[in-house]
């Protein structure tokens, strides 16, 4: 008598806000965490539209049943990276806060900018973002789940940033969003170029001079609002002294 398969987990509940990305798979299950590895490196080396199930069971050891065990279909595998990579990703930023909870303002927002600087240099990370964006391009849903990433991203970012301006007591400040806008489209786009120029270290100064600017401005910013006690939101940052 043949031995009846393990049933298959339910899958989960779309996500109703940011607090999760949609997901439909256990990943508290090794074996699911390491097909999705096996995919990410897979689809960042040779694109998603260039790879097949078989390319990525080959990657993972493991069989292409396998894959479909837990897998319906390569665009639900698809989806599910997605999810699955931008978690992993925003877990270590948080986890980044976290360690730098005694620190200063500046410092958490200069140390939290560095390491988000340093997710999007990864190589595998660049590459299988380009390749998202551009299937986000030709699939509605992929793009909404690409912006709900990227809202998320930036919240993270605004968190930082509203940790320098609302450092010492007084009214709180709600920072343009636009701001957090800035700062990602910032990363992203000077590792963009950084990839296309293969010039890491002049990325890296660049963005150098980027945190330190913003950084100054944060906290010019605090002042400006300390000696402007009707200022409640930030819509631009205030010139710098002595700027007509």
């Amino acid at each position: 008598m043949a031995k009846p398969k393990n049933k298959v987990p339910p899958p989960r509940k779309p996500a109703k806000s940011h607090d999760e990305l949609p997901r439909h798979s256990d990943w508290q299950n090794p074996r699911v965490v390491q097909i999705l590895d096996a995919a990410s490196r897979c689809f960042s080396r040779d694109g998603l539209a260039n790879t097949t199930v078989q390319e990525i069971a080959q990657e993972a050891g493991l069989t292409k049943s396998m894959i479909h065990y837990y897998f319906e279909s390569k665009q639900v595998l698809i989806l599910e990276l997605q999810a699955f990579v931008h978690e992993r990703y925003f877990r270590r930023v948080q986890h980044k806060l976290e360690v730098l909870a005694a620190a200063s303002p500046e410092q958490r927002l200069q140390e939290t900018l560095w390491e988000t600087f340093d997710i999007v240099n990864e190589k595998q990370f660049l590459r299988l973002q380009l390749e998202l964006m551009a299937e986000a391009g030709r699939d509605p849903y992929m793009k909404s789940r690409m912006q709900l990433a990227q809202e998320r991203a930036r919240e993270f970012i605004e968190l930082g940033a509203e940790q320098v301006v609302n450092a010492s007591a007084g009214t709180p400040i709600r920072l343009p969003r636009s701001l957090a806008f800035l700062i990602s489209s910032t990363i992203q786009g000077l590792r963009i170029q950084e990839f296309l120029a293969d010039d890491d270290e002049l990325a890296r100064k660049a963005f150098g001079l980027f945190v330190a600017m913003l950084t100054g401005a944060m906290v010019q910013a605090r002042g400006h609002v300390e000696t402007h006690p009707d200022s409640e939101e930030l819509e631009t940052l205030p010139p710098p002294a002595g700027d007509a």
